[in-house]
Order: structure tokens, then C-alpha cells, then sequence
């Protein structure tokens, strides 16, 4: 296991998650790495919400792994923060390392739950054991 998780994994365990470079840099890295997996995998994924806690807003944006389009020219497997709200059509708004210090000490708090859903759509769709299923397992299991 790499820093990268073991950094993020810690963070998700402790109460108070600490936002510096190095948890950036982690989530960065977390982005790549889930960008490959899933456009190995191609299973979308409905995760939880991160919309903000204290105003009872968790259901407005969600964890989402899909083929995103973010405009003409961009687009492509991966995870994003997007819009839940019905009109919002799973819109993609942020990466993961591109929410606010708020909501991106939420996001990590969701990571372990994240992981464990992503990787039961991934069963379910018959492929935890490909190669990227199997990585996928092995950050899952990371997570607690």
C-alpha cells in the first residue's frame, strides 16, 4: 500500500480531518489512479453524498464514477463531486481534490463508505477479477 492511501486512510479514520499539501496531494493522486480503474472497468457508481453536513445538504452533491463530459473537449471515465439534485443530472462540478476545505474533509470521511459501494457495483457487474477489479479490492480493503 502506498503513502498516498495510507495518508488518506488514516485521515478517513481520525475525527478531524486535517487539509494541508499532503492530503491534496493524496486526493490528486487518488483522482488519477480511480480515472484508470474505472475507465478499465466502466461501472458506474452512485456514491455518497457530500453536500454540506451542517445545513442538512448531503443529498445535493454526490461521489459519482462515470464517463464524465465536462465540456467538447474533455471527457472520460473517472470520479467526480457531481450535482444530485433531480435537475442536476449527476452534472459533474469538482474533482476530488477540487471542493472546498469543508467539504473536502467530508469527502475523505466518506472515502471508506465510497469504497465499500463502488466495489459491490464492480462485483455485481462481474468483474472484481479483472486486474483492475482486484486493485479496486485492494484499495477497498485499505479502507477498512
Amino acid at each position: 500500500m502506498d503513502e498516498m492511501i495510507v495518508l488518506l486512510a488514516a485521515q478517513a479514520a481520525t475525527p478531524k480531518v486535517v487539509v494541508n499539501e499532503a492530503l491534496e496531494a493524496a486526493l490528486r493522486g487518488l483522482d488519477r489512479r480511480i480515472e484508470a480503474l474505472s475507465a478499465a472497468l466502466e461501472v458506474e457508481y452512485l456514491g455518497p453524498g457530500i453536500g454540506m453536513q451542517d445545513m442538512d445538504a448531503e443529498h445535493v452533491f454526490r461521489l459519482v464514477v462515470r464517463h464524465h463530459v465536462w465540456d467538447v473537449a474533455h471527457s472520460g471515465w473517472g470520479l467526480k463531486v457531481c450535482d444530485a439534485l433531480p435537475n442536476g443530472g449527476l452534472r459533474p462540478m469538482w474533482p476530488i481534490y477540487g471542493v472546498g476545505r469543508l467539504r473536502k474533509q467530508q469527502l475523505v470521511k466518506t472515502l471508506p463508505a465510497f469504497f465499500q459501494g463502488y466495489m459491490a457495483a464492480v462485483v455485481a457487474a462481474g468483474k472484481a477479477q479483472s486486474s483492475a477489479g482486484l486493485e479496486l479490492q485492494a484499495l477497498a480493503e485499505s479502507f477498512g
